[in-house]
């Protein structure tokens, strides 16, 4: 009965210590991703993206404040754990001013820097490609004054 107990003990121990598997990937390693993919420049704000799959394509939109003579650089980093992968787009109005994702060659770019020339709201608008589920994290940094 002693070996018994003393054999289950060992068993619980082991598991206990055991490495765990990886979880899925949180939106705060995300965003702390995407924080090193931003590189040098000063944190503004994160926006957290989670769509489902969608014909057309679902999209997730985000209002902000602009200053005008700012260096803005808007990042995104996409979930492993979803196929979709992230587009982010800059709009005034109507008209787009900016966008991670170029149609014409099929580059995505991890960021982009804008120069605001107006100071105002804007739109940021997030979407997945081809329509599939993801997650993903936008972050709006500063990179600096004119």
């Amino acid at each position: 009965m002693r070996k018994i107990l003393i054999a289950l003990a060992t068993v619980v121990f082991i598991i206990n210590f055991m490495p765990k598997q990886a979880n899925a990937q949180s939106e705060e390693e995300l965003v702390q991703i995407c924080g090193m993919v931003a590189g040098d420049a000063t944190y503004l704000k994160d926006f957290r993206i989670k769509l489902d799959a969608g014909d057309p394509p679902p999209v997730q939109r985000f209002p902000i404040l602009l200053k005008k003579d700012i260096k803005y650089r808007f990042s995104v980093c996409n979930s492993k754990e979803y196929e979709g992968k992230v587009v982010l787009q800059l709009f005034d109005n109507n008209r787009m001013l900016a966008t991670t994702h170029i149609i014409a060659t099929g580059k995505d770019y991890p960021y982009i820097d804008w120069v605001c020339t107006k100071t105002g709201a804007y739109h940021l608008f997030f979407t997945f490609q081809d329509g599939k589920e993801g997650m993903a994290v936008g972050l709006l940094s500063m990179v600096e004054t004119l």
